[in-house]
């Protein structure tokens, strides 16, 4: 196997880039749905958090791909998970 093909695999940019803008953007997506306002048709709860998904995706992806610093883009990633996995925690348990 070439090594090229696994250094990849161990680049810190890739896997907060990657998988961990992908996953926070997802638990931000849900918790969206919380705490967001239903509107008058009762329908903005669940359509704005899916229209804005790939916005938050792209911020996220671009900030932790073009940052210098690794470190605030994963502390910042970390915070965001821990806010809206909290705001979910607290929505299904009561």
């Amino acid at each position: 196997m070439n090594t090229s093909y696994l250094h990849f695999f161990k680049n810190r940019r890739f896997w907060l880039s990657g998988p961990a803008t992908l996953l926070v953007s997802l638990f931000i997506m849900f918790a969206m749905a919380v705490w967001f306002p239903p509107g008058v048709g009762n329908v903005n709860n669940i359509m704005m958090p899916l229209i804005m998904f790939p916005l938050i995706w792209a911020l996220l992806f671009f900030y932790t791909y073009l940052t210098t610093d690794l470190r605030k883009a994963q502390w910042l990633l970390v915070i965001l998970f821990i806010i809206n996995s909290l705001i979910l925690t607290f929505q299904f348990l009561g």
